[in-house]
């Protein structure tokens, strides 16, 4: 297995599309495949959502996070999962919902979908068979959902319901519990399947992103650039690994999401830091954001040996117009 597959988007070619909120910036999602062994780079997909799962004005087109499983990917735009056949890249199905807003992830277990719906701050567990919401994880249980947001409204014209209560990022599963990083709370909740709070995973380095299991571990991403990795049996059994030890002027690192082991590597990547109006989701930059020069490390994915000590090599996206990353997935 040789092959590496990148989620993300492209934005405006604007002059002004750096300065651009976050949900009006997009114009494209793109998925492109990457060989490890030869290095090479091929654009897969560079998709648009229609019209009638969008907002008319105000909107952004990008793919969020996915997964694979038995030859199929599955990904996020805003507002729909699709599922694509691979190695063909044909897109078999598309399933948007009204209560679609700002996704972030999607797995497939069991014969159903679990979809990050950050919008509104849930998780939903959907029946492909059935075609039906069999659950819904709230994120934000403090208040009931349908309290915060109306059942009848069309959330895929909304161009956004922010700030969010929590900020669902991603999601994972292990021994029959959902795992739900949670950007606002900097932790991850963990639920029955039938939807009960079990637990919740206190981080404490930042705001995480990412939420994936190798060998028995979970391995989380923050977008201060750490990697979080807990042992799945004694989740008192913490390592971080702090990426910016490589950094030596100061930069930031850039927006860390997407992550992958492959052949005893390990590769995370990272988006351009771009303004926001939401100022406090970039706090974590401190005075780095002061400095236009500190924010213009390019979005990429970078490639680090087996403990993160060295880095072994840097995959431009920019060079690709691949503007932001989201996820990175083993094929």
């Amino acid at each position: 297995m040789t092959k590496l597959i990148f989620t993300g988007g492209r934005q405006s070619e604007s002059n002004l599309s750096y300065f651009n909120k976050e949900w009006n910036n997009g114009v494209s999602g793109l998925i492109f495949e990457y060989d490890t062994i030869t290095e090479k780079i091929v654009e897969k997909i560079n998709y648009k959502t229609p019209k009638e799962n969008r907002p008319s004005k105000n909107y952004s087109i990008s793919f969020k996070s996915g997964s694979i499983y038995e030859n199929k990917l599955f990904v996020t735009t805003l507002t729909e999962v699709l599922i694509f056949s691979l190695p063909d890249y044909n897109l078999i199905e598309t399933i948007s919902l009204n209560i679609f807003n700002d996704l972030h992830h999607v797995i497939l277990y069991d014969k159903s979908l679990f979809i990050v719906v950050t919008g509104l701050d849930i998780v939903i567990r959907y029946s492909i068979e059935n075609k039906n919401i069999e659950k819904i994880y709230n994120c934000f249980p403090e208040v009931d959902t349908w309290k915060r947001f109306n059942k009848k409204t069309d959330y895929r014209k909304v161009s956004t319901t922010k700030p969010h209560k929590s900020h669902p990022n991603h999601v994972s599963i292990y021994n029959d519990r959902v795992y739900i990083t949670r950007y606002k709370q900097q932790d991850v909740i963990v639920y029955s399947m039938d939807g009960k709070v079990l637990d919740v995973i206190r981080l404490d380095n930042g705001i995480p992103h990412d939420g994936l299991i190798f060998r028995n571990k979970f391995t989380y991403t923050t977008v201060n650039g750490k990697i979080i990795k807990i042992d799945s049996d004694n989740l008192s059994k913490i390592k971080v690994y702090d990426l910016n030890i490589h950094e030596k002027k100061g930069r930031s690192l850039g927006w860390c999401r997407g992550y992958q082991e492959l052949q005893s590597y390990n590769y995370v990547g990272f988006s351009r830091i771009r303004p926001t109006k939401f100022i406090e989701n970039i706090k974590w930059l401190g005075n780095k954001i002061t400095d236009k020069v500190k924010l213009k490390m390019q979005t990429r994915v970078v490639k680090y040996n087996n403990d993160f000590s060295e880095v072994k090599n840097i995959i431009n996206l920019e060079e690709y117009k691949m503007n932001w990353i989201f996820s990175i997935l083993k094929y």
